[in-house]
């Protein structure tokens, strides 16, 4: 009867590592991207409260509900991109453009139920928003490097959610009110997702043959 000797039989390559140096220069762009999308995606679990006290609301139930209705919209955004895989490629400049409209509607909004409204929106994007950037990375990546590459993602997603609430803090002051900071940042999301359709569509664009 034969026993097993403990040792291996085959002799499969190990695959191999990127250096840390290339890797890293490779997803620079992405880890950037993925730190202004994580300032985007936690404006609003941080700021409602805040937001909804401006407008004169701190009653803790009308708080919890208004946060838990635009949370389900992040579910159902989230829920959405998985019919959209196949698009992922192409989607974030739209999520992006969804997102800045939620932000514009709660920058302009006077009343609880439009500000609920533009949160809702927001995270309708914002819930795709965070499968589209990780979808995007992990394509950059080889089996070998997926490790160390979605460390660094998590690394520049979670220094985003760290400088949002100071980053609007910081807004706010000079434009007046925390709406008016939310507003800015509504700007600046369309004006991102302005530039990356643009780039995609020099990307994309067929090259022009010389006669």
């Amino acid at each position: 009867m034969l026993r097993p000797t403990g040792r291996r039989t085959d002799h499969a390559p190990t695959p191999a590592l990127d250096p840390f140096g290339p890797l890293l220069r490779r997803l620079l762009a992405p880890c950037a991207l993925t730190f202004f999308g994580a300032i985007v995606f936690y404006t609003i679990p941080v700021e409602t409260s805040f937001l909804l006290k401006d407008l004169g609301t701190e009653a803790p139930a009308t708080i919890g509900l208004c946060t838990a209705i635009a949370s389900a919209a992040t579910v159902a955004g989230a829920a959405t991109f998985t019919r959209l895989t196949d698009h992922a490629d192409r989607l974030l400049p739209w999520t992006l453009t969804l997102c800045a409209a939620g932000f514009a509607i709660i920058a302009l909004a006077d009343t609880i139920p439009l500000l609920v409204l533009g949160a809702v929106v927001n995270c309708l994007g914002t819930g795709m928003l965070l499968p589209t950037l990780i979808n995007r990375t992990v394509a950059l990546l080889t089996p070998a490097n997926r490790g160390r590459g979605t460390g660094l993602w998590n690394t520049a997603f979670f220094l985003g959610e760290f400088v949002c609430p100071l980053i609007l803090l910081a807004a706010a002051k000079p434009t007046g009110t925390l709406a008016h900071a939310v507003g800015a940042l509504a700007v600046t999301t369309l004006a991102v997702a302005a530039g990356l359709a643009a780039t995609r569509t020099r990307r994309t664009a067929p090259k022009s043959v010389p006669a």
